[in-house]
């Protein structure tokens, strides 16, 4: 591709994104500008709701599996988490699932997350799942669900 067509490409793509009405650090934040040198995940726990579910009712099994779930979700890649969703009986891996916010239980931590932010459960073993968001990097983690009742 010609220098001149490269940035006629980057114009356009820029008048895209504008149009759409986010500036570039809104597009940035909400991961519509990707960066795969820095999208190796990590969990965070701003948001995390300990009065749905906490810890310290895992049984010891229950907190390994979570423990090699953070283990693994720190080797992967953003993108290869969004491929392990899918339909029913076809998901793989941490089965990344996007819920509708109305199955989640209402508390003040939930409702101050911005209504355009998508909720997601991952699947932490057989049974256990943890819901929360990306932002970045971060794998907001609001949700524990040891017995997957969110969602069942």
């Amino acid at each position: 591709m010609s220098k001149k067509n490269n940035k006629i490409s980057k114009v356009v793509e820029k008048q895209k994104a504008d149009a759409i009405g986010f500036n570039a650090f809104e597009r940035f934040i909400l991961n519509s500008e990707k960066n795969s040198e820095k999208e190796t995940p990590h969990v965070n726990l701003k948001y995390y709701v300990s009065a749905f579910q906490c810890l310290s009712t895992w049984d010891v099994n229950s907190l390994r599996a979570f423990s090699a779930f953070v283990e693994k979700l720190r080797q992967m890649k953003w993108s290869d988490i969004y491929k392990t969703g899918g339909k029913l009986g076809n998901k793989t891996g941490l089965g990344y699932t996007v819920l509708d916010r109305k199955k989640y239980p209402k508390n003040d931590q939930l409702d101050s997350i911005s209504e355009d932010i998508t909720l997601f459960e991952l699947r932490v073993d057989g049974e256990s799942r943890v819901h929360g968001f990306r932002c970045l990097d971060a794998f907001y983690l609001v949700y524990l669900d040891k017995d997957h009742k969110i969602c069942a």
